[in-house]
């Protein structure tokens, strides 16, 4: 981390780096093989790494990364899975529309996650104006087609201007695979 200071005319200004990165949790919501599905599922991802955060700077901080959706042909069952991907609120905010990162002290930083690249829609459980990742693969018998994959891209943003204290900040977010 680093602090910088410096002065404008008669103005002080200070910029502030801090690093902030998001993790992500994983939880698979079916421990147990269903009966229903032909296939066993699982989700694997990268975290979200803003870096270092300025707080002077006059955009944004985003970042990408990706979830992957992987099923497996499980015998005798169905060949089309049909999933949606929900997201926590987090640890320290009020809600998906308020999502925050801490650093062990009072201090939060604002930020949130994302299904698009405009970053217009907020990745959350459906409910309160967020939206879910969904998507359908096909497996099943044969070569090549017992296992199937889908990539979906996380878009994360920490709002400019930000007066946050410096420190590493982080957040954890629950990632729910249903099929």
């Amino acid at each position: 981390m680093m602090v910088e200071s410096s002065a404008n005319s008669c103005r002080h200004r200070r910029a502030v780096r801090t690093l902030a990165s998001l993790w992500f949790a994983w939880a698979l919501l079916a421990t147990a093989p269903l009966a229903h599905a032909g296939a066993d599922c699982s989700i694997t991802s990268v975290g979200l790494n803003f870096g270092a955060y300025d707080t002077a700077r006059t955009q944004p901080d985003d970042v990408a990364a990706t979830v992957t959706v992987t099923c497996v042909y499980v015998a005798p069952g169905t060949t089309g899975v049909s999933y949606t991907l929900s997201l926590s609120n987090g640890q320290y905010g009020s809600g998906p529309m308020d999502r925050r990162m801490g650093n062990g002290t009072p201090a939060r930083l604002g930020y949130n996650v994302y299904s698009d690249f405009a970053r217009t829609r907020v990745w959350g459980s459906g409910a309160g104006g967020t939206v879910v990742a969904s998507g359908s693969m096909t497996v099943g018998p044969g070569v090549g087609n017992g296992t199937r994959t889908a990539t979906h891209t996380v878009y994360g943003r920490i709002p400019q201007l930000q007066d946050a204290t410096p420190g590493d900040y982080l957040d954890l977010l629950v990632l729910t695979l249903s099929y």
